[in-house]
């Protein structure tokens, strides 16, 4: 009796893609890249330029009509965000997004045989200027929330938009350029291509790196980072001060204790938070959930604006603003643990009512933010209870990186992301951090689980593709 052939994997199968293959995959990356990297600059170029001078107005004016024209202004970009939802096709672009771009993804692992079509039939260059245009919509009008989750929506659809006017005629040729696609817009972001690329593949597949998507990936990630730094100029995300390579076992342990105090309970604040306001914003007629959100949003930071004159780009907008200011190591306000509690507590809200309302954002950005007040507010904590003299950056750092295993589940990005940024000198107090959350909060992740892992290939189909 003959033996059956088990199929072939994704990495078995690479070792039989022909030379023509692979060129032709690497132009289509290429491609590809320049493209994306051109919208989410774009993209990224009009939320900065609208939303920083909006809320440093404010923050600044000293005039009391400012407070007033933000919620103006964030009212009426929900109410026409609630209006444009209605519309066909344009309810897919609303809230994260990741969840979407995941579905698209994993949409041709429902069939056994090797055809792209189910992913063409659905929309894709005309989904990423839509979620582009609901981006801007939001953020743009001082909204809470992150780029991230936007642009990896618009980083899949361009990648399969291409796949499909080059006529790609594989589907595992049709992932490469998803994947590529996302590492690719995620790169422009943080001007961090090994990171992006990780990220990229840890989203999408969870616990398994497939090598040869990765390697298609990191070309993506290189090709953002090139035109970022030849056209505008290298700017890293976040600068933090020097710190030396060697570290006292004290700070190991309260590396260790931080990564504690900060993942679970920003994950499980999070998701709690998005479940609450998401069914205090349903009860609000579908066309009017995007200002009643808008509304709910302008509140908490004004409030916090007039109660505690707290600048509102600490809970609105990105929030690289408030880090930036941390890891500057500015005194007054947020050298105060209670006052950088209340950031959070604002920052949760603000994101959740923007997210649930359908505001076109993202939670990467806004659990870094979290991730990095929280790990500031207990090295202060830390140090007015043991005396002991700690660096603030340090646990800033040690927070941001928690915070991403805990609420997006990505340890390997999360560490890349330290070091390409922050510098190799804290890639070991995250490296244990990112360990440490990763076990702890393993099944705390706000992306469902379910969507991260393909489909159960049909029997004979090949695994792992």
């Amino acid at each position: 009796m003959a033996r059956r052939q088990e199929p072939l994997d994704e990495e078995q199968r690479a070792l039989h893609d022909s030379w023509d293959t692979m060129a032709r995959t690497l132009a289509r990356v290429a491609v590809n890249s320049v493209l994306i990297w051109g919208v989410c600059s774009a993209l990224r170029y009009g939320v900065h330029a609208s939303s920083d001078r909006l809320l440093a107005f404010v923050a600044e004016a000293g005039v009391w009509w400012a407070p007033g024209m933000l919620v103006g202004l964030l009212v009426a970009g929900g109410l026409l965000r609630g209006l444009l939802n209605r519309r066909p096709g344009w309810s897919a672009v609303a809230s994260d997004g990741v969840d979407v771009a995941l579905s698209n993804y994993h949409i041709t692992y429902q069939d056994a045989a090797d055809d792209p079509r189910p992913r063409y039939s659905l929309p894709a260059f005309g989904l990423a200027f839509r979620k582009a245009a609901a981006t801007l919509l939001t953020l743009g009008t001082g909204a809470s929330g992150g780029l991230e989750g936007p642009v990896v929506l618009v980083g899949e659809a361009m990648g399969a938009g291409l796949a499909r006017i080059t006529r790609a005629r594989s589907e595992h040729t049709l992932r490469t350029c998803q994947l590529a696609g996302i590492a690719a817009a995620v790169g422009t972001l943080l001007n961090t291509p090994f990171a992006a690329a990780l990220f990229a593949l840890e989203v999408v597949y969870g616990n398994r790196i497939v090598y040869r998507k990765l390697a298609y990936c990191l070309f993506a990630g290189i090709i953002t980072y090139a035109l970022n730094n030849r056209f505008l100029g290298f700017r890293p995300i976040f600068v933090a001060p020097p710190h030396g390579h060697t570290y006292t076992l004290a700070e190991y342990a309260l590396t260790a204790l931080v990564a504690v105090a900060v993942s679970a309970p920003v994950a499980l604040a999070l998701g709690l938070t998005m479940k609450h306001t998401r069914q205090l914003v349903e009860r609000v007629h579908p066309v009017l959930r995007g200002a009643a959100g808008s509304l709910f949003t302008a509140l908490v930071a004004v409030g916090l604006f007039y109660g505690l004159r707290m600048d509102p780009r600490h809970v609105l907008g990105m929030g690289e603003y408030t880090i930036a200011r941390l890891l500057a190591g500015d005194g007054g306000a947020l050298s105060l643990w209670w006052f950088l509690l209340l950031i959070v507590v604002g920052k949760l809200f603000t994101t959740g009512f923007t997210i649930q309302s359908g505001g076109s954002a993202g939670m990467l950005i806004p659990s870094m933010v979290l991730g990095g007040v929280s790990g500031a507010a207990t090295a202060q904590l830390l140090a007015a209870a043991t005396g002991l003299a700690l660096s603030p950056q340090l646990f800033v750092v040690v927070g941001i990186a928690s915070a991403l295993v805990a609420v997006v589940g990505v340890p390997l990005a999360a560490i890349a992301l330290v070091l390409e940024v922050f510098g190799s000198e804290y890639g070991p107090p995250a490296v244990l951090a990112c360990g440490v959350t990763y076990v702890l909060t393993l099944r705390l992740s706000i992306y469902q689980q379910q969507l991260r892992e393909p489909a159960a290939p049909v029997a004979g189909a090949p695994a792992g593709s």
